[in-house]
């Protein structure tokens, strides 16, 4: 039986007010004495692994469920059109740095509006050109 369906508290043999210390001292015991491959030597890990992390204990007392899901990676697989979508969505933002650079100049006076308007308008296709490839699924 996996420690969801039993009280974590109850398999490592503390109260829920169990300081971080007394849970620690619980779990070695417990494991000294189910070494691994024992049919409780899984269920104390899991107890363990949620009633000693801050946030999963108070999770866990909140609902009474323990949520030992991996953490989600800030890097998603991608494919080739993520790749592509990435790749101009960068260009956009140098593109719109560089927009932001000639108009100042532009104001200032130091510059034409020709280099602005080119640069302007080749962001804003880069942009276009993410937007439609964010239509393909």
């Amino acid at each position: 039986m996996t420690a969801n369906n039993r009280k974590l508290y109850s398999i490592l043999g503390v109260a829920p007010s169990a300081s971080d210390a007394e849970i620690k001292a619980a779990y070695d015991s417990l494991i000294a004495q189910n070494p691994e491959g024992s049919p409780m030597h899984d269920s104390i890990e899991e107890a363990y692994k949620v009633l000693s992390d801050i946030d999963s204990r108070a999770a866990y007392d909140i609902t009474g469920k323990s949520r030992l899901t991996p953490k989600r990676r800030h890097r998603i697989q991608s494919n080739g059109l993520d790749k592509a979508r990435y790749t101009l969505n960068t260009l956009f933002l140098a593109g719109a740095t560089a927009t932001t650079i000639l108009f100042v100049l532009q104001l200032s006076g130091a510059l034409s509006s020709t280099p602005f308007y080119w640069v302007c308008g080749a962001s804003l296709l880069v942009k276009v050109a993410e937007y439609i490839l964010r239509l393909i699924p």
